[in-house]
């Protein structure tokens, strides 16, 4: 039997198919956004500056400077321990792409009641930091340029220790493997090892992205935004209106330049496998997962594969918790943090 046809049937497939990538695309935002080893074939130059930004939800007011890694290529960072000196360890904080270094905030706070004075860098791409077209948006080259940041930030002789949220924990696990004498240690908080990011369904959402850029597509993502962070949420208490204001501000401010954004990075192609590297991490790992079962967490043989090439690998599973458990469990997250800190004191 032939199937019932009507001349609207083509608008509302092109709707629902619309509709289906944007999800797809928004997904790339979160921990699970990421396509997992093993389920995939293979502004011009600024000067370093300075501002005070004040936000309404944190009480302390943060010092940004950008610092330049690259021609056209300026990392935001913000925070950091003054005055540290050969012998130190300092902590680094990678936030992944939703919230960028605003979703650090908790973690920041509870590490500054414990006596650490973390500093946060946006990836290329991320928050505040540029997103020239043409870059390199592999995650080897990724951690290639936080080692520049370090190199311009810390002296001689001053440690890491790194904790990433999502995507950004396999930069951290190239930083490891390539900077081994200065990071001694890497918490990835419900971030598996990944070499692509990204969905098939941004190629998609990029072609339909003139028609969500207006105030209905706008609307429309970022209720389906905010309804993907709930549902990766264990606890989504912490998602209050300002919270929600300030995850969702780069959809409000430009959508088609993050989904272009977002497109370069899913059409990376990683020339240095992580799989390859993580045999020459001999630092202790430490993986934060919570207990909700979701599509984003990291897989088991993500996981397997952490626990067969790390030599020093431990897994935490924090109850209750989704995958923003930066946001959900920032106290356990820092307590982890600095747990790693004092065993590289040592």
């Amino acid at each position: 039997m032939s199937a019932t046809f009507n001349r609207t049937t083509p608008v509302f497939n092109r709707i629902e198919n619309l509709r289906r990538s944007v999800l797809l695309a928004l997904g790339l935002f979160l921990p699970g956004g990421a396509v997992p080893i093993g389920r995939v074939p293979a502004p011009a130059d600024a000067p370093v500056e300075r501002r005070v930004v004040e936000r309404r939800v944190v009480e302390r007011r943060v010092v940004e400077r950008r610092v330049v890694v690259a021609p056209a290529e300026t990392l935001s960072v913000s925070g950091g321990a003054s005055g540290a000196k050969r012998g130190d360890v300092v902590v680094l904080l990678l936030p992944g792409p939703v919230g960028s270094a605003f979703s650090m905030r908790s973690v920041v706070r509870e590490l500054q009641a414990r006596g650490i004075e973390p500093f946060v860098v946006d990836p290329l791409g991320m928050g505040a930091s540029t997103r020239p077209q043409g870059a390199d948006y592999t995650l080897s080259a990724q951690a290639a340029r936080i080692d520049r940041v370090l190199e311009q930030e810390l002296p001689a002789g001053v440690s890491v220790i790194v904790a990433a949220q999502g995507t950004s924990a396999t930069i951290a696990w190239h930083l490891a493997a390539t900077d081994t004498a200065r990071v001694r240690g890497v918490v990835s908080i419900a971030g598996g090892p990944i070499d692509k990011q990204g969905t098939p369904g941004v190629r998609t959402a990029l072609t339909f992205a003139a028609l969500l850029d207006n105030p209905i597509g706008r609307s429309f993502a970022k209720r389906r935004f905010v309804s993907a962070l709930r549902d990766q949420s264990a606890d989504d208490r912490w998602l209050t209106t300002d919270v929600v204001k300030q995850y969702v501000a780069p959809i409000e401010n430009d959508l088609r330049g993050l989904l272009r954004t977002l497109g370069a990075m899913q059409a990376a192609v990683e020339p240095v496998p992580i799989a390859s590297r993580l045999a020459r991490i001999t630092v202790p790992v430490r993986l934060l997962v919570g207990d909700k079962p979701s599509a984003s967490a990291p897989t088991v043989a993500q996981v397997s594969l952490l626990h067969t090439q790390l030599k020093r690998f431990t897994i935490d599973t924090l109850r209750p918790g989704g995958t923003m458990l930066h946001e959900e469990r920032a106290a356990d997250v820092a307590r982890a943090i600095d747990e790693m800190v004092r065993g590289a004191r040592k």
